[in-house]
C-alpha cells in the first residue's frame, strides 16, 4: 500500500489476494467532493500463552504484507504490572484491569491511524483478552465491558483463537526468561477454560459480548500441530473471511 501525505485518502491491497477493508464515505476537506476511504482489515490472533501466537502473527504478516503489533502496546503496562499486587497475578486485580483497559483505549487511536496507513494489520491479542484475563482473575464480563467499552473501539475484521493443552502450552514457554506474572501452569489452565468460554459465549449471542458478534472467528487447537499446519489453516480462514466481507 502506498501512502502520500498530500493525498486526502489512502487505499491498498493485501498481497496477492487484493483484499479491501472497510469503506468509509466522507467529504474531502480540500476539494469538497465525496470520497471513499479504505480502512485496512485488522486480523487479531489471541489465545493461550504458549499456543503459538507470536509465530503465527509473524508468519501471517510476512506472507500477506501486513503491519504486525502486540497488545498491550505501551511499555508502561509491563512496568507497572510488576508493581501491581506486588507482582502477583491476583494481588491487585483492579489495577491490572485498569492498566490493560487504559492501554487498549490509548492504542485504539493508533490503530485508527494504522488502518489508514497500512494495507493490513495483524495483532497479537485484542480487546477480547481484557475479558478472558479478567475472567481468570474473577472479573465478570459485565465489569470488563464497563471498564473497556469495546463498542467504542475499532472492530477487528477477523479473529483467530489459539489454544493448546495447558501443560503442553506451558512447556513451550517454561524457559522464557522474560515471562510475565500470568505465565504459570495454574493461570494457563484457567486461561484455556476462559478462552473457550469466551469463544462459545460470543457464538451463543451473549448480549454483553455484542461488540464481538458477527466477526468471523475460528479456534485452532495447536497441541499436536506444526507451525506450518497452523499457518495453513489460519491463512485459509483469513482468505475466506476477508473475501467474504468484501463481497
Amino acid at each position: 500500500m502506498k501512502s502520500n501525505a498530500s493525498q486526502d485518502w489512502v487505499e491498498g491491497d493485501v498481497g496477492r489476494w487484493a483484499f479491501s477493508g472497510c469503506a468509509v464515505v466522507g467529504v474531502s476537506v480540500r476539494t469538497g467532493t465525496t470520497v471513499t476511504q479504505i480502512l485496512a482489515p485488522w486480523i487479531t490472533i489471541t489465545g493461550l500463552d504458549g499456543s503459538g501466537k507470536t509465530t503465527l502473527v509473524r508468519a501471517l504478516s510476512q506472507e500477506l504484507g501486513g503491519f504486525d503489533f502486540r497488545l498491550p502496546y505501551h511499555r508502561f503496562v509491563r512496568e507497572f504490572l510488576g508493581l501491581s499486587g506486588d507482582g502477583s497475578a491476583f494481588g491487585d486485580v483492579h489495577t491490572d484491569r485498569l492498566l490493560f483497559a487504559t492501554d487498549a483505549r490509548l492504542t485504539n487511536s493508533l490503530i485508527q491511524v494504522w488502518r489508514q496507513t497500512y494495507s493490513l494489520l495483524v495483532s497479537q491479542r485484542g480487546w477480547m483478552d481484557n475479558f478472558i484475563f479478567g475472567a481468570v482473575q474473577g472479573i465478570s464480563y459485565q465489569e470488563a465491558n464497563e471498564l473497556l467499552r469495546p463498542a467504542e473501539l475499532e472492530r477487528p475484521s477477523a479473529i483467530i483463537y489459539l489454544i493448546a493443552e495447558p501443560q503442553v502450552a506451558f512447556s513451550r514457554i517454561a524457559m522464557d526468561q522474560h515471562a510475565d506474572k500470568y505465565e504459570t501452569p495454574d493461570f494457563i489452565a484457567e486461561q484455556h477454560r476462559e478462552t473457550l468460554r469466551f469463544y462459545e459465549s460470543v457464538n451463543a449471542g451473549l448480549q454483553v459480548l455484542a461488540p464481538f458478534a458477527d466477526i468471523p472467528a475460528m479456534c485452532i487447537d495447536t497441541t499436536t500441530m506444526t507451525s506450518q499446519t497452523v499457518l495453513q489453516q489460519a491463512r485459509a480462514f483469513v482468505t475466506n473471511a476477508l473475501s467474504t466481507s468484501q463481497s
